[in-house]
């Protein structure tokens, strides 16, 4: 049975392993809802299964832009918007023009991205910042927003890591 997190590959193993589309796959995690079987061979069974969540002391933002949770199902992705804008320059990554006050919010990041965009709500025809807060989240989780976090205590110890020595 292959274990692991939501939107790990499970099942997309498991239909290269069996040469045919057995099993439904998707990007977004949570697609596999239940236990399937199929039969390799008359004596090796697969089993795709939902990804298992464990409990995390990653932040709510960080598991979002992990792909973990889906973002569909975010009811406030500012605050993961936010958490992404303290850790990559985005203004300039994604040519936005400068905010109206002195620094950059959220909310201002969304405002930017929906107006470079012109993504525009239906009835006021305002810059639709909460469909633009959903695209910048999947910009990083699809990878194209690379986030890259360096290990806990890295800074401190910098001198004690080495990188792997080379096989040859």
């Amino acid at each position: 049975v292959p274990l692991g997190l939501p939107n790990a590959g499970k099942s997309s193993v498991m239909n290269a392993l069996i040469g045919r589309s057995a099993v439904g796959v998707s990007r977004t995690p949570g697609h596999t809802r239940y236990f399937q079987t199929h039969f390799l061979t008359p004596t090796v069974r697969l089993c795709d299964c939902p990804g298992l969540v464990f409990p995390s002391r990653a932040p709510p933002e960080l598991q979002v832009l992990a792909g973990v949770y889906p973002i569909s199902q975010l009811q406030e992705p500012y605050t993961a918007v936010g958490y992404l804008g303290s850790r990559l320059a985005l203004p300039p990554l994604l040519q936005l023009r400068p905010p109206s006050g002195p620094a950059w919010t959220a909310w201002d990041l969304c405002e930017a991205w929906a107006e470079k965009r012109g993504y525009r709500t239906a009835r006021a025809a305002r810059n639709d910042v909460y469909r633009a807060a959903n695209a910048l989240l999947r910009l990083a989780a699809e990878g194209r927003l690379r986030l890259c976090l360096r290990p806990p205590g890295f800074t401190e110890q910098r001198g004690e890591w080495r990188p792997p020595k080379n096989p040859d």
